[in-house]
């Protein structure tokens, strides 16, 4: 596969002190939030003027900016894919610029004040505002001197940010950055979003890491927006009540309570709130630092259904039409986003059908003829990406942390298992369960895993549990809520949902995949429930939802400050769990600081030399059997490191090779076998290494004093020659490079 982009120098790092890469990100990071606006809104702002959709033109700023979001989230990642696979990302990033210049000059031509009230003006500045800044302060690394403190959050962004690079080093479908059997591999995964990260690169010259970190971003804009949709449009609330379901977004469950258990049962803290589940349930700011691209998809998923669902008002025979054909376009970007939530999506669509024609709808015939048309029309537009899936993925025994390999869509991808919240295995190996898990493992593992899944529930929900079961209640005592069609639909999918994502799990990966992406669609759904209860309890004259008691206004007021004080011990957490750990010399973090700025500086350096077309190799991570407490070792934080920063061909990235990205795992064996060799004891001459880089295509070697042979005297570690240095790291050249 040709190199389409050439040496990429961010304009952002050129202007700035060599060594301030804090700096660096900051400004970077603000430059990319700017050139986001080009490729998630212009595209739908043009969109829906053209098509004049649900009368977009008579709209006030606030209602078309709303609806420009919309489309283009809904829009963007599939012909983002459609235009970059048939003519490039440079025609695709031209395109976005013609759009984006069109969108100004009817915004100017509309240049009207916005009518909303000063005090909604100043609420939704300090809400752009604040979580700008809040996730520039999570993900960007905190640097000290030559120490860079970074996120938690890296154990995953490593392979995101280096799925984005790929894309803006080998185009559409990009080539798998992780593993290279002698040649490019098209990658097999659900990348959508790692193309329009990788357009912002290319508009606004700034890097991978920087590209994404803004995505966070705008993915947290597009998920303020389709809740303020969804409250206007599907639940029609006035403004009191929506402010409700925004500021909700920022309260998470009861994590608090087993999360304060975690430093005093365990060695090593925890570094996300989330972590004392095995398979949790995020709050909202987690999932937008940690998957901004799972997030986007459940925001298509939601778009599409709320597109489908305007289709029953009483609009104008075109406004139906193109709302039908966002739906199914927005379907169509969902799947390409995060294949897992498009899954469930589907599955609690064809729930909600049956739901329809057992209750005997009268819109149900009309409802299952859009619904298929709209999935025709996704099929259409999907077919290519779902051949280049479907294409041969191998299986992998195992998936990585950062990233899990797409599913292969030639077996069911679903399994029926309960889903492990609190560690089953904590009561399954007591002494007296012995014989049974001897005899029956399986029926053991899953019936306590049964039993410990309501309060599981319980302590991810916290107060949008309690609201649901008060909801459930006032139906089964006969108490009916005020009949609500929305409210009715709201609650069905937060139970199938629910339902769903407790029993089914992902088949083709060891990790729940699919559960831990497809709850946040009945998540998003109970959100909006949990603001309706409070809302009809807090606005005055407006009806209880349900009875207002003593005991119910205390019990829900105490979740909603538990859920706070959740909140802010959980970014407190993530941002300062290495500040935290590296003073403990036995747990093993002390020197990541150093390392993260020793890793980045090298490459720093090899950027100004090296083209981007040029192929590394390093000791791959090979995650430890034996952690003890830690959920990743200094080890693996340390590779995954480099994988973010590396911005080049990886030779191979995983210990058991990463052939589920895509490429032939034929060659798996013989560079496992290479590599093993190449950082053994003693080290090998450099004429061996050079035969090694000749024989799979490398051109740069990386060393570490994480290495068996970094303090070698003889070999190649000490032969070949240096193009860049650290006093524990450093990257040797081992083949000519062509230019």
């Amino acid at each position: 596969m040709a190199v389409e982009a050439a040496t990429l120098y961010p304009v952002v790092t050129n202007t700035l002190p060599l060594h301030n890469f804090m700096l660096q990100d900051v400004l970077g990071s603000m430059v990319a939030v700017l050139a986001f606006a080009v490729v998630l809104y212009a595209p739908g702002y043009l969109l829906a003027y053209a098509t004049d959709l649900f009368g977009f033109r008579q709209m006030g700023f606030i209602d078309r900016s709303l609806w420009a979001m919309a489309c283009s989230f809904s829009v963007v990642p599939i012909a983002a894919y459609l235009v970059g696979r048939s003519a490039g990302l440079d025609s695709l990033c031209w395109l976005l610029a013609g759009s984006a210049l069109g969108a100004l000059l009817l915004l100017w031509h509309h240049r009207a004040a916005p009518a909303w009230s000063r005090r909604d003006r100043q609420i939704t500045a300090l809400l752009v505002c604040g979580w700008v800044a809040f996730v520039l302060l999570m993900l960007v690394d905190f640097q000290l001197g030559h120490r860079l403190y970074f996120s938690v959050a890296i154990a995953d962004q490593s392979y995101r940010i280096a799925f984005t690079d790929a894309v803006v080093r080998t185009g559409v479908p990009p080539a798998n950055p992780l593993y290279f059997a002698g040649s490019p591999a098209p990658m097999r995964y659900y990348y959508f979003w790692y193309v329009l990260c990788a357009t912002v690169v290319k508009i606004a010259h700034v890097s991978a890491r920087q590209s994404f970190i803004a995505s966070s971003i705008w993915a947290g804009f597009g998920l303020m927006a389709t809740v303020n949709l969804f409250t206007r449009h599907f639940f029609r609330w006035e403004r009191k009540k929506r402010w409700i379901a925004m500021g909700l977004l920022l309260v998470t469950g009861a994590d608090l309570i087993p999360a304060l258990g975690n430093p005093v049962l365990q060695s090593s803290l925890n570094g996300d709130i989330e972590w004392w589940s095995v398979d949790p349930i995020d709050a909202w700011p987690d999932s937008l630092l940690w998957v901004p691209h799972h997030v986007a998809g459940v925001l298509c998923c939601l778009l599409a259904f709320l597109f489908l669902w305007r289709t029953l008002e009483p609009v104008s025979k075109r406004s139906r039409r193109w709302a039908m054909a966002l739906a199914a376009v927005a379907f169509a970007s969902g799947f390409g986003l995060s294949v897992y939530v498009a899954f469930g999506f589907a599955l609690m669509m064809a729930c909600w059908l049956v739901w329809l024609l057992l209750r005997k709808q009268p819109q149900r015939v009309e409802l299952l003829r859009r619904t298929a048309a709209i999935g025709l029309l996704s099929a259409a537009m999907l077919f290519p990406f779902v051949r280049d899936l479907a294409g041969g993925s191998p299986h992998a025994s195992t998936a990585p942390t950062g990233a899990s390999p797409a599913p292969t869509l030639a077996i069911f991808p679903f399994s029926l298992s309960v889903r492990r919240m609190i560690d089953s295995g904590l009561v399954t190996r007591m002494p007296v369960f012995a014989a049974w898990n001897q005899s029956h493992p399986v029926l053991l593992d899953q019936t306590i895993r049964l039993l410990l899944l309501m309060p599981g529930l319980a302590m991810e929900l916290g107060l949008y549990g309690a609201v649901l079961v008060l909801l459930l209640m006032a139906r089964r005592r006969h108490a009916p809520l005020p009949h609500d069609p929305a409210r009715d639909t709201a609650l069905f999918f937060t139970l199938c949902g629910l339902g769903l994502t407790m029993f089914l799990s992902s088949s083709v990966i060891t990790n729940n995949d699919f559960g831990y992406r497809a709850v946040m669609l009945p998540q998003f759904f109970l959100l909006l429930l949990t603001a309706d209860v409070l809302g009809s309890w807090w606005i005055p004259g407006a009806t209880p939802v349900v009875a207002v008691t003593a005991a119910r206004r205390w019990l829900l007021s105490s979740l909603l400050m538990l859920g706070v004080a959740g909140s802010v011990y959980g970014a407190l957490l993530l941002r300062a769990w290495l500040l935290i750990e590296t003073p403990i010399i036995k747990n093993g973090f002390s020197q990541l600081p150093e390392d993260a700025f020793e890793l980045r500086d090298a490459l720093a350096t090899l950027d100004r030399v090296a083209p981007r077309d040029a192929v590394f190799a390093f000791r791959p991570i090979d995650p430890e059997p034996n952690k003890g407490d830690a959920v990743m070792t200094a080890n693996e934080f340390y590779y995954r490191t480099l994988v973010m920063d590396a911005g080049r061909q990886i030779l191979n990235a995983e210990g058991k090779c990463a052939v589920h990205f895509g490429g032939d795992p034929a060659r798996c064996a013989a560079i496992q076998s290479a590599i093993a060799q190449l950082y053994a004891l003693p080290a090998p001459s450099a004429e061996w290494a050079r035969n090694f880089c000749s024989r799979f295509g490398v051109q740069y070697l990386m060393i570490g004093h994480r290495d068996p042979n970094w303090n070698s005297t003889t070999g190649w570690p000490v032969a070949l020659p240096d193009v860049a240095r650290e006093p524990g790291f450093k990257i040797e050249q081992c083949a000519e490079i062509t230019r």
